[in-house]
């Protein structure tokens, strides 16, 4: 893999949005993108409204960054449970064009496909994509949330016994977590890549050539994969193609004719 630097990533990104996509997704899939952005609670119960942050943040551009305070109530608790992520700010037409490319690419004209991807999506992260920071889950008892810190798009633990606790943290505490470096990281479980979950192995087998061997258990291992996260979705942001995505949808193949997914 080859290194970016800041400057370069900001001149691509700079190159590339004054060129604009090749392409205009459908209408109406770009209406249907908007719905399901509506379920990232990080962003609609927000009580900072969610601005864009001062500078770049681990490298990512800060017109990409979003800083979200939120609060939903907790049933545990007694009271709201108050959190904050910073978000990566992504246009309903730039994820109706990945899914629109990723499905014409490995379907071909399967017509549920654009909506199979785009629940999965739904599902898997309420198209949140975390660059970092708590997002708040209640997935083993509704109501009752528990802790769960995010880089680069995956859950990653920055300091022991956090990540799936319910203990109640200040604004300030995330935010000290949140703004650790990422070797700070000392595990990466299951290193599964929002909107959709993308996995290491998924992608190391859609992408044998340009995928190192990683090891996530490792501290080396952890860099390598949040770095690519962080390369492949600033690519993605500039582009019709999304790997990640197209990474995902070759595993998950069920009940839609795939035409090709050979690396």
């Amino acid at each position: 893999m080859k290194s970016f630097t800041i400057f370069s990533i900001s001149l691509a990104l700079s190159i590339s949005f004054s060129l604009g996509f090749a392409q205009s997704p459908d209408p109406e899939h770009v209406t249907k993108v908007e719905k399901a952005q509506k379920s990232a609670y990080a962003v609609t119960e927000s009580t900072n409204h969610c601005p864009q942050v001062d500078a770049d943040l681990f490298e990512w551009p800060k017109q990409f960054v979003l800083i979200c305070e939120y609060s939903m109530p907790d049933t545990a608790l007694g009271h709201s449970r108050r959190a904050v992520a910073y978000l990566l700010d992504i246009r309903p037409k730039t994820i109706a064009i990945w899914i629109e490319t990723a499905c014409a690419k490995l379907t071909g004209i399967e017509p549920t496909c654009f909506e199979k991807v785009l629940n999965a999506g739904l599902e898997t992260s309420g198209y949140m994509f975390a660059i970092s920071g708590n997002i708040i889950e209640d997935m083993k008892k509704p109501g009752a949330f528990k802790n769960f810190f995010f880089r680069n798009g995956m859950t990653t633990s920055f300091k022991i016994d956090i990540n799936g606790s319910d203990a109640e943290l200040s604004i300030e505490d995330q935010r000290t977590l949140a703004l650790l470096p990422n070797d700070a990281a000392i595990t990466i479980p299951s290193g599964m890549i929002r909107p959709w979950g993308t996995t290491l192995d998924q992608f190391q087998d859609r992408f044998p050539s340009t995928v190192p061997r990683i090891v996530l258990n490792t501290a080396k291992g952890r860099q390598q994969w949040l770095k690519m996260a962080q390369t492949e979705m600033l690519s993605a942001l500039n582009s019709k193609e999304n790997r990640l995505l197209e990474a995902w949808l070759c595993a998950n193949t069920q009940n839609l004719s795939m035409s090709s997914c050979t690396p």
